[in-house]
This record gives structure tokens, C-alpha cells and sequence, in this order.
């Protein structure tokens, strides 16, 4: 028989489903509702629980979490260490925060481009996540306030890396996903420059990371998937793409200046590198289809 007193968060009510088509997917207690608001693109909330802290979601969907660092480690901490000299970079759907919070960490970083569509979700960062809107008052930082499709079309700067942090693959961001995207990608990474798209989960969405595969071969010369576990996805695990026009560039890592940053992150670390570009067969299988 349990007893409540032990675990008083057992009696609340407020469960948050993130599931993948409706089908499977992750349920997470929440402690209450702190925000909800919609803009002209999607539906924006936050809610505190008690396994993952305060949550964002987007249309429904979880896509950063305060005590789950996973993510935007990877998302952004292999091309980082990848690259000589990262000091241009562009981030695309960042304004969560939580990317630029892990680009920051390196000291190389000379500049910071962040677009993002939506203001609704930089204000509900600014309000509800300081620790993440702390990097938008860094001087290297430039939020733009655009569809990143746009944006690269009429910007001519170019990049030492570009990350695409679009988490919802068929969400208000269409634009991202198109073949003109991925060329415009390529043509403003600098020449050892490495591009990053995240292409969700290889086993719930596989169809998804075959696509931008195909998508993007015509304008890289190699292209990397790697994938990770994430306990806050609905999946657990979410694959990326790193790509660059040179063919050695991916295969470089630079550990005496990971020796100089080991201590500050939670998940990424040197092993980590080497085994998220392992891939288990079922994934090889997908992407050889």
C-alpha cells in the first residue's frame, strides 16, 4: 500500500503525453502550469514537473527540458570540436536559448547568429528560463527574428558552422525541410565549414532521416549521421547529420582543446564523440535503403 506522505507528488493530476504519432511515446507528471500562449505559428506552453524541471513545449510537443542537457550538447558539441576554429557560427531555431548556452561555452566563438521565427518563444524564454536567456545579452550573440529559409536567402554572410535546431519535422518551419534550404546551407559554410541538421528518430520517424539524406547528398561531398539517447524524447533516442563539402573535415576532432572544456557538460564527453558516429545495423539499414 503506498503512502502519499512519502510521495506527495503522487497526487497530482497533471500528466504531459509527448508521443510519437499518437501511438507511443512519454509521460511526464507535471507539478502545474506556468505559461500558455499561442502565436501565429504555434501553440507555446511551459509547465514545471517534477523529473525534468520546467518544460517547453511547442505545438504540443517537448522540445527542451531545464534538468535535460542531452540535446543541445549534441546537437551542438560535435561539430564545435570538429572544426579547428569555430568562431562564426549560425544557429538556426535556437531561440530556446539552449544551444546558444552550450556554443557559448567555447571561447574561439567570435560570433553567434541565432534566427528564430518566433518571438513568442524568446519572450517565454526570457520570462521562464533565465539560465537560457542569459546568452542572448552576451555581446557575440545576434538574435534575428526570422524564418530561416529567408533569412540565409538574403544574408551573404558565411559560416564556420551552421545548426539547424528544428525539432518538429513538419511543424510551422516547412521551409527548413525543402532542398533549397539544404543548398542554401551549403553555399554559406565557409570552406572547412560543417552544417548539422537534427533528423529526429531513426527508429519512429526513419522516413525522415532517409529524406534529408537525399535531400542534402547533391551539396555535400560527406555527410555523418550520429544519434544519441535523450530521456526527454518521446523516442529516447534522436539521430543528426553533420556535413561538410570537404571529405576529411568530419573525421577530425581537436582533443587538446576538449582537454581545456572536459568538465562542462553533463553527457558529452570524447567517448561520447566516437561512439554516437557508431551506428547500431538497424540504422545503417535505413540509411542504405
Amino acid at each position: 500500500m503506498n503512502d502519499v506522505s512519502l510521495y506527495p507528488e503522487s497526487i497530482s493530476s497533471l500528466w504531459i503525453q509527448n508521443l510519437i504519432n499518437g501511438l507511443s511515446g512519454l509521460t511526464i507528471k507535471a507539478k502545474h502550469a506556468v505559461f500558455c500562449g499561442s502565436s501565429p505559428f504555434q501553440k507555446v506552453e511551459v509547465f514545471d514537473t517534477y523529473s525534468f524541471g520546467r518544460v517547453l513545449c511547442l505545438g504540443g510537443n517537448i522540445v527542451m527540458a531545464e534538468l535535460d542537457d542531452t540535446y543541445h550538447e549534441m546537437m551542438v558539441h560535435p561539430a564545435m570540436f570538429i572544426h579547428h576554429a569555430p568562431r562564426q557560427v549560425c544557429c538556426i531555431g535556437g531561440g530556446d536559448g539552449s544551444c546558444l548556452k552550450e556554443i557559448l561555452k567555447h571561447p574561439a566563438v567570435e560570433k553567434i547568429t541565432v534566427v528564430e521565427i518566433d518571438q513568442l518563444v524568446q519572450e517565454t524564454i526570457r520570462s521562464y528560463f533565465p539560465s537560457f536567456a542569459e546568452g542572448f545579452d552576451d555581446p557575440r550573440t545576434e538574435l534575428v527574428i526570422d524564418d530561416g529559409y529567408h533569412f540565409l536567402k538574403f544574408n551573404e554572410n558565411t559560416y564556420d558552422v551552421i545548426l539547424v535546431d528544428s525539432y518538429d519535422p513538419g511543424g510551422p518551419v516547412q521551409s527548413l525541410e525543402t532542398s533549397d534550404f539544404h543548398h542554401m546551407v551549403s553555399e554559406r559554410l565557409r570552406k572547412e565549414g560543417i552544417a548539422v541538421f537534427q533528423t529526429d528518430s531513426p527508429r519512429i520517424r526513419n522516413y525522415f532521416i532517409q529524406a534529408t539524406i537525399r535531400s542534402v547528398s547533391p551539396f555535400f561531398r560527406r555527410i555523418r549521421p550520429y544519434m544519441c539517447s535523450i530521456r526527454s524524447f518521446p523516442d529516447g533516442i534522436c539521430s543528426f547529420l553533420a556535413c561538410a563539402q570537404q571529405q576529411e573535415v568530419l573525421d577530425h576532432f581537436d582533443q587538446q582543446r576538449y582537454n581545456n572544456f572536459a568538465s562542462q557538460c553533463s553527457y558529452y564527453n570524447s567517448d561520447i564523440h566516437i561512439g554516437a558516429f557508431l551506428l547500431p545495423q538497424y540504422l545503417k539499414n535505413i540509411i542504405n535503403a
